[in-house]
């Protein structure tokens, strides 16, 4: 009976401390559980903090206590267990004495405190960099990016802040400088098709008085932070960050498309209307015959595409794979319609467009 209960008040342990997915779901975590003592974390940012590090630490501290009760109210009986109950006692006391120690002198000494007190002007308090803070993560435009169960990324307009279960990191982005320091992949399909990757990145301040910290994130992620950052998140030359499936489709679609014959065009290429950066370089002309009449039924025929030359072939592609179906092998396989009229077309119908050659 004894070790059924100390694994199963291990594992109750491991899913307070870390809390997998269906613990967050149901709601059974601490920030959760104590909601309304914690206030929102959009109105009071740094004081929801400060209360969440609180009660995190002295949660986590009481369980070796909770332990030794669990084993008394299981009808376990062991000399050793009145013992056992004083000892784990003085962890929670210690603790409390701690977090008294934490919330003194005008909180000083609380851990999320020590992460603004080195942007405090002189004859200023840390309250004013904490009121600064909170206007700024209540903007929309701010990328928050989950790092795990317990801890979390935020980009504001001027912070970087990282989350986790007893501290707060936060430092100023002109301040500091984003390297990718490794990075890992992880094939979720046999095939390779779903391929994640993950980029550890290390915030490197410029001040001495500001820790520098690490956060990993997906190359997804990272594509959606980048734009948030002051400055791009600088890429060591022996780390190659993996493309995105769309980008890989991408790459492959033009492959392809300069196997087919050149569509000639007798007037200068437009933008492409798609992304108005690039010219436009790709006509969808019909190629392919009809299909035999014992084969009628099938798939939509192509169709001839009168439209005037208005994409690039990066942005034909993303169009032809955000209306894919099925496994990104078949993608090529299918057929799309024009973007302007919808006439059906197949991979054979992209012809590169081009001046012709000067004669």
């Amino acid at each position: 009976m004894t070790v059924l209960v100390s694994l199963f008040y291990l594992l109750f342990s491991i899913c307070v401390v870390y809390p997998p997915t269906e613990f967050v779901s149901a709601g059974f975590t601490i920030a959760q559980l104590f909601e309304g003592f914690l206030g929102s974390e959009n109105i009071n940012f740094i004081g929801y903090h400060m209360k969440r590090t609180t009660i995190t630490a002295l949660i986590h501290s009481a369980l070796p206590l909770g332990y030794v009760f669990t084993l008394l109210c299981s009808g376990e009986r062991n000399p050793w267990l009145p013992a056992a109950a004083a000892a784990t006692a003085i962890i929670p006391l210690l603790m409390c004495y701690r977090l008294l120690c934490w919330w003194e002198n005008g909180q000083a000494k609380h851990p999320v405190v020590k992460s603004l007190l080195a942007y405090v002007t002189p004859g200023s308090d840390w309250r004013v960099v904490a009121a600064n803070l909170n206007i700024e993560f209540r903007n929309v435009d701010k990328v928050s990016i989950q790092l795990n169960t317990t801890s979390r990324f935020v980009a504001t307009e001027n912070w970087l802040i990282k989350l986790s279960p007893y501290k707060l990191n936060v430092v100023k982005q002109g301040d500091c400088t984003l390297v990718a320091t490794a990075t890992d992949s992880h094939n979720l399909t046999a095939s390779g098709e779903d391929e994640v990757q993950y980029v550890n990145i290390e915030a490197i301040p410029t001040r001495d008085d500001v820790e520098r910290f690490t956060f990993r994130i997906s190359t997804v992620a990272l594509r959606d932070l980048q734009p948030r950052l002051s400055q791009p998140v600088r890429v060591p030359d022996h780390i190659s960050l993996l493309p995105t499936l769309i980008e890989r489709f991408v790459n492959v679609f033009k492959h392809y498309v300069e196997q087919n014959p050149v569509y000639y065009i007798d007037q200068e290429p437009e933008l492409c209307i798609g992304c108005m950066q690039y010219p436009a370089d790709v006509k969808l002309n019909r190629r392919c015959a009809a299909p035999p009449p014992h084969l009628e039924g099938g798939p939509p025929q192509c169709q001839q595409c009168n439209c005037r030359v208005l994409w690039c072939c990066s942005c034909m592609g993303r169009w032809w794979a955000a209306r894919a179906t099925g496994p990104p092998a078949g993608w090529l396989a299918g057929r799309a319609s024009c973007p302007v009229c919808r006439a059906a077309f197949c991979l054979l119908d992209v012809c590169p467009a081009r001046a012709p050659p000067a004669s």
